[in-house]
């Protein structure tokens, strides 16, 4: 005999579970007004604990507006857009919201499809995106127009008057190369690609500083993707003057640049130092443990849903001057590929 598929929970399931009336779970799907902190607490608590999830289909139907927000990355195969993904899908399920997820693949014409979804359906009532192109703000601000408020994650668009989240860019930077300066090194080159963003340009701008800080000359390797960046280093590498620290801007470069020191046999750090910008899992359990600038990744994308829910719960677009920018802070974690031979701890802590 086939198994009888289980219900899904509805609302009645809730507030049986909280205790409460069904208007009351209700309530709290739309905002949480007029309901006291702890009935608001148990109603959400059973959310999470049966399941639940709302009907988008019957709002629309009904003619309310869908608890959806998009989520629009570049590419989830890439860990740091992988967490904060998550983290803001947590975060609006738990606020009673579904999550449309787009993957884009770093596509210009897949994140022009991904907004015209949004745009053409009325599928969400808020847009979180990770840019991938920087000449999409018309496409959001017609979302604006509509009244779906638009937050940006990691990185902005110029001209679009938005909610922000983003981390101290500049002032990791700063951190990881004055770490290698702290070491003696004078030829420490920056690599990495992406610079048409202001999230990688900061860290640029970080990098400068600490070498002209330094009195030393700053050395770019800029390619203009990521996978033409082992060929641009192992380039460098191969022309002399082989610089004795790397610097790279974001975990895929770092990724692709131990690979290449690997192949070419290059032993980190005896012959050359290594930091990245942006800390990963596995970082600690590589040969030589990685130092890098560590992003609070999950709280960038329950910064972000956090800031795109209020945005709606007020009825801000972010339009005309009402976008709010939040900017959360980075560490830097020293472990063994910048030279130091201590055990593995946070910078800057006894």
């Amino acid at each position: 005999m086939p198994r009888k598929k289980e219900k899904d929970p509805t609302i009645a399931d809730v507030a049986r579970a909280a205790g409460v009336a069904g208007m009351t779970v209700s309530r709290v799907l739309n905002g949480g007004k007029y309901v006291s902190a702890d009935v608001d607490k148990r109603v959400r608590s059973a959310i999470v604990r049966l399941g639940y999830h709302p009907n988008e289909a019957a709002r629309v139907l009904r003619g309310q507006a869908p608890r959806t927000i998009g989520l629009i990355v570049p590419n989830l195969a890439d860990p740091f857009f992988s967490v904060c993904a998550h983290a803001a899908q947590q975060m609006a399920m738990q606020q009673g919201y579904a999550t449309l997820l787009l993957a884009c693949e770093a596509d210009l014409n897949e994140e022009d499809r991904a907004l015209a979804l949004l745009r053409s359906r009325n599928a969400a009532t808020g847009v979180l995106i990770f840019p991938s192109r920087l000449d999409s703000a018309q496409q959001l601000k017609d979302m604006q127009a509509r009244g779906v408020p638009v937050v940006t994650l990691d990185r902005t668009i110029p001209g679009l008057d938005a909610g922000e989240v983003m981390v101290e860019n500049a002032e990791g930077a700063l951190k990881a190369v004055n770490h290698l300066i702290m070491h003696g090194h004078k030829r420490i080159v920056c690599v990495g690609y992406d610079s048409q963003f202001n999230s990688i340009s900061q860290r640029m701008d970080g990098y400068r500083r600490a070498m002209a800080d330094a009195g030393l000359k700053p050395q770019m390797l800029i390619a203009e993707n990521g996978a033409e960046v082992p060929k641009i280093v192992l380039k460098r590498l191969r022309a002399g003057d082989v610089p004795t620290a790397l610097f790279s801007l974001n975990n895929v470069t770092t990724t692709q640049v131990l690979h290449l020191l690997q192949r070419e046999n290059l032993r980190v750090p005896d012959q050359i130092a290594v930091v990245g910008f942006d800390d990963f899992d596995l970082g600690e359990l590589l040969a030589v443990p990685l130092t890098a600038v560590r992003q609070p990744a999950a709280e960038l994308g329950r910064s972000g849903t956090r800031l795109l829910l209020e945005m709606i719960r007020m009825g801000s677009t972010g339009m005309e001057g009402t976008g709010a920018r939040i900017v959360l802070p980075t560490e830097l974690i020293v472990r063994r590929s910048c030279g130091c031979v201590a055990p593995p701890r946070i910078a800057g802590t006894k």
